[in-house]
């Protein structure tokens, strides 16, 4: 015969079933990724949702509560509750501020993912680059070359873009997004590495342009190759003048 010690002596892990409220929250959400419910359309009241489910007005409420802090429910004055729309800007401002609250990412990181990304885009950009493309990469050029030492915040505005445009170039919306959600924080280290040494600006404008000239031959293995020399730069000047991470 077990004794009661004998019972209590084996771990035993209990699972904690999710609230109801959060189970609802789980089932909206995948309703909406599946899209069942789009970006603006009306969420059903709060009624039909109760019906639906099977649970009181509290739980739908904590339901939506949770929905709408992450923003994939929004309260329209005068419209009721909509499934919410997310842009580009939205998925910037949260990538900025994880990279800012998170003091274990490094810049030496943040590199390798345009190593392994821009190489592919340029690639990319020279077989699909409309003459406008081309035209507008040459015309950022130039207006680098105009800028000087004490321009290195237009300077790595016009860095951003000339490098923005080619992913805009390769006909890839993916890569415009990638860059776009990334491009807070390599605004920060254009304006750092600038400024590290602000006479790198004849040696970025030298860079781009021979990127812009591989894309308008349409060559690229060369736009490629270009782009992994400038990034290589790049991140040496960042190993040169930096303390260590």
């Amino acid at each position: 015969m077990q004794e009661p010690g004998d019972v209590m002596s084996t771990p035993s892990e209990l699972v904690r079933q999710p609230r109801l409220s959060d189970q609802v929250a789980v089932k909206l959400r995948d309703m909406i990724y599946e899209g069942r419910m789009r970006p603006g359309d009306a969420l059903p009241s709060e009624r039909e949702l109760c019906d639906h489910f099977s649970v009181s007005r509290t739980v739908i409420r904590e339901a939506v509560k949770t929905l709408t802090a992450k923003s994939l429910i929004t309260a329209v004055p005068g419209s009721g509750l909509i499934v919410g729309t997310t842009t580009i800007e939205d998925v910037a401002e949260i990538f900025d501020l994880y990279f800012r609250g998170e003091p274990s990412l490094r810049y030496l990181d943040l590199h390798d993912v345009r190593y392994s990304l821009e190489p592919a885009i340029c690639a990319l950009a020279a077989e699909h680059a409309q003459d406008e493309d081309v035209a507008g990469l040459f015309a950022l050029c130039d207006e680098l070359e105009k800028l000087t030492e004490s321009d290195l915040v237009d300077a790595s505005r016009n860095d951003a873009m000339f490098h923005r445009n080619i992913a805009v170039a390769s006909q890839n919306s993916y890569y415009v997004i990638l860059l776009d959600a990334l491009g807070r924080s390599l605004l920060d280290t254009r304006v750092a590495t600038f400024s590290m040494d602000p006479r790198r600006l004849s040696t970025v404008v030298a860079a781009h342009r021979k990127v812009a000239e591989a894309i308008a031959a349409h060559d690229a293995e060369a736009a490629a190759n270009a782009m992994r020399e400038h990034l290589g730069e790049v991140v040496e000047t960042w190993k040169r003048w930096s303390p260590p991470e």
